[in-house]
């Protein structure tokens, strides 16, 4: 009987020992399973992302050891490409209004040459802002978002936007040097308005309230319109109207900017709105 329990007893240990080792080996190889497939899934999101490894990886080529890998890259659906829309939105307004204005009214001069040039070459620099943020934007390929730099800058740098872009910013303000200030040389600024565009079409899609925003785009259409004709009928009249001034209004010449420009918007409203009374 004490050999019998003997033996069951050398038996269970022996058994407790196999099975020790063998829980052993599967946790060993549950573990080195585990770490190949996260290898694994690293690789492929490096591969997707074109990284070219995590800082301080060692091996990684291009990186230092522990320097951290910055990568900023625009979500084109995002909410800071429409604020960012916005923006560039407003410096083309700011163009659209003031370039025809200065021309057919008031160019600029030595007391308003300062703050003309900040407001314009600070609407350039809202320009060449937009290039760079174009460069760091995302786009869909296969309904695939593309994040890598290089793809994102070659595709930026070989489409229409691109080139439209650089239109924009042609540096004809030089010639302000030798033919003196003309705002109708900015007028290149005016290509700008594919992102106005895009932003308003953005916009009218997600507003709570789409009706008052056509509505309020109707009626910033209808004074653009105004202002434009408001402006061509003074440069005619500047430039002696059409053999005689008898149609415009009796007091332009002696009148300041601010009444000479009313008068023109007003012509302007009165005969595209064909309600009479024209002078």
């Amino acid at each position: 009987m004490f050999l019998t329990s003997g033996v069951n007893q050398k038996y269970l240990h022996k058994r407790r020992r196999y099975v020790k080792r063998s829980v052993a080996k599967n946790e060993q190889k549950a573990r080195n399973s585990y770490e190949r497939k996260k290898r694994y899934t690293v690789q492929q999101q490096q591969q997707q992302r074109g990284s070219r490894g995590y800082p301080g990886q060692p091996g990684t080529k291009g990186f230092r050891t522990g320097a951290p890998n910055w990568s900023f890259i625009f979500d084109p659906a995002g909410r800071l490409c429409y604020y960012w829309s916005m923006i560039v939105s407003l410096a083309f307004l700011y163009n659209f209004w003031v370039i025809i204005y200065r021309f057919a009214f008031q160019e600029i001069n030595g007391q308003t040459r300062w703050a003309w040039f900040c407001l314009d070459y600070f609407s350039d620099f809202l320009y060449v802002l937009d290039i760079l943020f174009h460069i760091r934007t995302g786009y869909l390929e296969d309904g695939v978002l593309q994040t890598d730099a290089t793809k994102l800058r070659n595709h930026y740098t070989n489409s229409t936007t691109f080139y439209m872009d650089i239109l924009c910013l042609l540096p004809l303000d030089f010639l302000y040097l030798s033919i003196g200030f003309n705002s109708i040389l900015r007028s290149f600024r005016l290509v700008k308005i594919y992102r106005f565009w895009a932003f308003m079409d953005r916009t009218e899609r997600h507003t709570n309230y789409p009706n008052l925003f056509r509505s309020t785009s109707l009626i910033h259409y209808l004074l653009v319109i105004f202002h434009w004709n408001g402006c061509l009928y003074h440069i005619i009249y500047k430039n002696n109207g059409f053999g005689s001034k008898n149609w415009v209004f009796s007091d332009s010449e002696t009148a300041d900017v601010v009444k000479q420009y009313l008068q023109s918007y007003y012509w302007c409203t009165l005969a595209l709105t064909t309600i009479g009374d024209l002078p």
